[in-house]
């Protein structure tokens, strides 16, 4: 009898530390993946910059411009008109209506997008 109840514990313990076990073996490669914890060190991500190139429909004095931009490829992006964020809020004063310019632009801790540079194309 004891030999019975001795099998039957070891069956349910290997029917539950088995699976376990077998997912673990499946995790080996993760052991070296980043997360905030880790990237501490000085490897923190640094942010992918876009290029953009377009009309200015507007711009509000509270920190937004209004452009209408040709596509993105890098984001996949066709032509549209979108409202972004200015970085720096002293160059909206240079900026005019219908003023042709290139731009830097960024995805925000927020994840909208703002830009980082513009300046009046050259025509």
């Amino acid at each position: 009898m004891k030999r019975f109840y001795l099998t039957i514990i070891l069956a349910c313990s290997a029917a539950v530390t088995l699976p376990a076990y077998a997912a673990m073996g499946n995790m080996q490669g993760m052991a070296n993946m980043g997360n905030a914890n880790n990237m501490a060190g000085g490897q923190a991500a640094k942010a992918q910059t876009f290029i953009g190139h377009g009309r200015i429909n507007s711009v509000n004095p509270t920190g937004t411009v209004n452009v209408a931009m040709g596509p993105v490829k890098a984001l996949g992006w066709p032509s549209m008109s979108m409202n972004l964020l200015v970085q720096d809020k002293a160059t909206l004063n240079s900026l005019k209506t219908g003023e042709i310019v290139n731009f830097d632009f960024a995805k925000d801790a927020a994840g909208g997008y703002v830009i980082t540079r513009i300046s009046p194309a050259e025509q």
